[in-house]
């Protein structure tokens, strides 16, 4: 369960956005879509608790997991260290280690020595091998080859059968519109929730 209820922030004077109101629903992939400053990393921090709200409400349950756009890890650890940490209760770690590292690419390497991309998509495995009910990401296509891309839209897609809630931000929504998005458009200190290409399909 995710809703913003007549959610506001503001610093000091300056008002980013007022009287948000959305109800997220299971299974369903929403994205945010905004200029730079218009408020969208805003809204995942509010969700994922770093920063405060000014008022409102944001009612939530179940396990989050959240990937901001900038996060920092140890960069002396190598990848596969790094990942057995995470799965440090998993009986299987060494044959999921393995298999991410053959998905996703990553070479097991000093995390301080990864290119931006190889870095990217450790964050994103970590994020999604945490078992949560929404999962939050802060512009994750940033630095990835068009392969990257696709490993993660079906990552996405499979979080989605599994009834998760899919929440992230981005600056083209293109290489998700398979996956039938919400979008959520930003602008100007006011949020819009636009249809869906299915539902305006259906409409007409």
């Amino acid at each position: 369960m995710l809703n913003l209820v007549s959610l506001e922030k503001k610093y000091k004077d300056h008002i980013v956005f007022s009287n948000m109101n959305i109800e997220f629903t299971q299974g369903n992939l929403y994205i945010l879509m905004g200029a730079n400053g218009s408020g969208k990393s805003t809204i995942l921090k509010l969700i994922a608790g770093i920063i405060y709200k000014t008022d409102g409400k944001i009612i939530k349950d179940g396990v989050l997991s959240y990937l901001p756009d900038k996060f920092s890890m140890p960069k002396l650890m190598k990848v596969k260290n790094y990942l057995y940490e995470i799965f440090y209760d998993r009986k299987d770690k060494n044959e999921l280690y393995q298999n991410l590292m053959k998905t996703y690419q990553i070479p097991n390497k000093r995390i301080g020595d990864l290119s931006k991309g190889n870095l990217q998509k450790l964050g994103i495995v970590q994020i999604l091998s945490l078992d949560a009910d929404i999962y939050l990401f802060d512009e994750p296509l940033d630095g990835l080859d068009d392969y990257a891309k696709k490993v993660f839209r079906e990552a996405i897609k499979e979080k989605l059968k599994e009834k998760k809630i899919v929440l992230m931000s981005l600056h083209n929504k293109s290489y998700f519109n398979e996956l039938n998005p919400i979008v959520i458009e930003v602008k100007e200190g006011m949020v819009y929730e636009k249809k869906r290409r299915k539902e305006m399909d259906e409409s007409n």
